[in-house]
């Protein structure tokens, strides 16, 4: 079995959970108001954009900038 060494100086990592309780139901709201009101222009465009960039911050914060494992390709294996 694998020992693993800790750091008893390491820093804790801050884990509150930010700003995403209220930032994604006001984003819901902008979507629904756009979407009843039948308005597509440019706001709307920049709002999905925006929409999407705070959707990308989220999910950077949450998987802490880590690629998952299964994304990962696994590396060849020669006859040798």
């Amino acid at each position: 079995m694998q020992t693993i060494d800790h750091d008893p100086h390491e820093p804790k990592i801050d884990r509150t959970p930010g700003p995403w309780r209220w930032v994604f139901p006001v984003i819901l709201a902008v979507i629904g108001v756009n979407l009843f009101t039948g308005q597509l222009s440019w706001p709307s465009f920049l709002g999905g954009v925006g929409a999407g960039g705070v959707l990308a911050a989220w999910a950077i914060e949450i998987t802490g900038n880590k690629v998952p494992e299964s994304w990962k390709s696994k590396p060849r294996r020669d006859g040798n």
